[in-house]
């Protein structure tokens, strides 16, 4: 698969705060590159019990990141410190993170479903 929709930053995010505290957030950089949007369902067709009801807002492949995971932040843009994001990006919550290898040739990849939310 062909990586050519743009460049996202994938950010870890940290709670500081002390118990009992507002949430104090830290973002650390955990990786740039570049992403395939993919096609995507906003919500399943059929809702199971148990299932925790999320609302898709994109899905997007990477290259295999193993270190991406549910929560991260991601930016569909180039930059490499949260303090340099770019005025008025979306910020998305990974609410999946699929590893793999993708069906058309040996790359391993990440395949993320996204969430809108505000940092």
């Amino acid at each position: 698969m062909i990586l050519d929709t743009g460049i996202c930053s994938i950010f870890h995010r940290t709670d500081g705060s002390s118990a009992g505290d507002m949430p104090s957030y830290t973002y650390t950089h955990l990786f740039s590159g570049w992403y395939k949007e993919l096609s995507f369902e906003t919500a399943p067709a059929w809702q199971t019990e148990g299932r925790k009801d999320q609302k898709a807002d994109g899905r997007i492949r990477i290259l295999q990141c193993r270190g991406v995971k549910q929560d991260d932040v991601i930016v569909l843009a180039d930059f490499s410190a949260w303090k340099d994001k770019p005025a008025g990006a979306t910020v998305y919550k990974v609410i999946r993170a699929w590893h793999g290898t993708d069906d058309d040739s040996p790359d391993l990849i990440s395949d993320l479903t996204l969430e809108v939310v505000t940092p």
